[in-house]
């Protein structure tokens, strides 16, 4: 009883810190970003540029065709290929670039083989200007989560990697005796077998996801190379080989006990870790300490589901000192789990409001959820084992509620973090969104009271004056740091654009010309004295 306490004890104490050290965070790695283009977007050039320049938040990877220029008409133009240099990718332009006006459309990989993609505009002697509507989609868009096939193989991953490690974990420290049941033998293989297919799966669905092309491209040699090329190919390719290691130590589980096996099974497992860790958010930073955490957090989930689903397999035949041992190796992987979780979670969010308001912060709070409710199942199975009892059937639902886990951080694993503000809320609130009145104006809310109004003078292609006033509850202009400005087009398939904003006295203005007619997204980060910044959302109606 009073060590069931204790571990309540200690998950509210980890939840509660959790909170805090999200509510505390400062600014931390996600996808990549687009940090400043040269040129800015909508600068008017009187020369045509030599070369156009991106610089990211991280080191990004091109794709085939990932960077398009569109003239004013919406024909596509012939260009030297783009080269990507870490953060920065530069673009020779052709010599031959005429008057006009221009938009640039990108499409990148980030570091965890995550795509992102936007579009800017410029102008050769003559302001940016308005694109026709034949113009077809410049760029294909990113959702916030990838499509299910990429889900599917990043879960189908993660149990194969459960399931080996489960069944080496629970032989090597709670019974060896068991190397020889059946079911054990089968899991294992089916842990095998399974990883490597899954990592060839996601290392052929890769080239169609980051290049926005459908699935059945995903033989298509270019995409593969494309893909060979960057760290989520070489770190997939790396998973298949370990797979293949492990397939010559320990296809056959009585092997797996001798005395040089037992040391070396569990360093490829462990490897394995790396290279899912290494495919996902754990490459975005390029730090090695992100990639560990990422990796044990990977490691000792496993294990501890891995081994619950054994215990579940053996049944009533495990002995009493292997379930004893097994919840020692329990205990000591849920700590592990629990402090890599929530570095894992001040990393990616950065205010508890992101918990509520952002799909990540939703599927993350939905994990946080699972997770505690089976460590309360944990807690009663350690219950029913101190007062000599069964404790199967908790197993079972603890078994039950951590496959759970696995399916929400398969797709967990494939959604774009909050963007990378200062303790930044995502918005707007429920029940706060913005409204387009008739003067073109988006209204959002701030909280607290507060709200920003972005005035489009006029809201037309050909030419507008951007001014943003944030005011407070009483109407009074509030005290502001900084305001950032994006602007998207998804139905034309336009990312976002910065658009850079000058304080004026009380107000931020900004000169921009819409390249394209149609509904946009305004993105507004508004930064107040103390560093805390809000971003809220609003539609935006452009005419030609």
């Amino acid at each position: 009883m009073k060590r069931s306490r204790r571990l309540v004890r200690l998950v509210l104490a980890a939840l509660a810190l959790a909170l805090s050290g999200i509510a505390l965070a400062t600014p931390a790695w996600a996808h990549a970003e687009l940090v400043s283009s040269t040129p800015a977007s909508g600068t008017r050039l009187e020369a045509p540029p030599r070369s156009v320049q991106l610089t990211f938040t991280e080191s990004v990877d091109l794709v085939a065709g990932g960077l398009r220029l569109l003239d004013g008409s919406g024909r596509t133009l012939a260009t030297p290929e783009p080269v990507a240099s870490g953060r920065t990718v530069t673009w020779p332009m052709p010599p031959s670039l005429g008057r006009g006006a221009y938009v640039v459309t990108w499409r990148v990989v980030s570091s965890d083989g995550h795509p992102v993609d936007g579009a800017f505009t410029f102008g050769v002697g003559a302001a940016p200007a308005a694109l026709p509507d034949t113009v077809g989609a410049a760029s294909s868009g990113r959702s916030s989560t990838a499509p299910a096939y990429v889900v599917v193989a990043r879960l189908g991953g993660y149990l194969a990697l459960t399931a080996i490690a489960g069944v080496v974990a629970f032989l090597l420290w709670c019974a060896g005796g068991a190397r020889h049941d059946p079911a054990l033998q089968r899991m294992a293989r089916a842990g095998i077998a399974g990883g490597a297919v899954f990592a060839l799966a996601s290392l052929l669905a890769q080239g169609p996801y980051a290049a926005g092309r459908p699935l059945a491209d995903l033989l298509d040699p270019p995409l593969v190379r494309d893909t060979l090329g960057t760290p989520f190919g070489l770190a997939t390719v790396w998973r298949i080989a370990l797979y293949g290691v492990l397939a010559a130590l320990a296809w056959r589980l009585p092997a797996v006990t001798s005395r040089v096996r037992r040391r070396l099974v569990p360093v490829v497992i462990a490897g394995v870790a790396v290279t899912i860790a290494a495919s996902g958010h754990g490459a975005a930073s390029g730090s090695p300490v992100d990639l560990a955490v990422v990796s044990v957090h990977a490691l000792t989930g496993a294990v501890w589901v891995g081994g619950l689903v054994v215990l579940v397999l053996v049944g009533r035949s495990v002995e009493r000192r292997a379930l004893l041992d097994f919840s020692r190796l329990a205990m000591a992987s849920v700590l592990a789990l629990v402090a890599t979780g929530l570095l894992n979670s001040v990393q990616h969010v950065h205010a508890v409001e992101q918990l509520v308001l952002t799909r990540y912060g939703l599927l993350l709070s939905a994990k946080l959820a699972l997770v505690a409710t089976a460590l309360g199942a944990a807690a009663v199975s350690r219950r029913q084992l101190g007062r000599s009892r069964s404790p199967l059937l908790s197993v079972r639902a603890e078994a039950l509620l951590t496959v759970s886990v696995l399916a929400v951080t398969a797709v967990l694993g494939t959604t774009t973090p909050p963007p990378t503000v200062a303790a930044s809320t995502l918005g707007p609130r429920p029940g706060a969104t913005s409204a387009l009145n008739a003067n073109r104006q988006v209204t959002v809310s701030l909280g607290d009271g507060r709200s920003a109004v972005l005035a489009v003078l006029p809201a037309t292609t050909r030419g507008s004056t951007l001014r943003v006033l944030v005011s407070t509850a009483d109407g009074a202009p509030a005290a502001v740091r900084r305001v950032a400005l994006k602007l998207a087009n998804p139905s034309r398939g336009v990312g976002a654009i910065p658009v850079p904003l000058t304080a004026r006295g009380t107000f931020w203005e900004a000169r921009y010309t819409f390249p394209l007619s149609g509904t946009w997204k305004a993105t507004l980060t508004v930064e107040d004295p103390s560093q805390r910044a809000v971003v809220a959302a609003g539609d935006l109606e452009v005419s030609p």
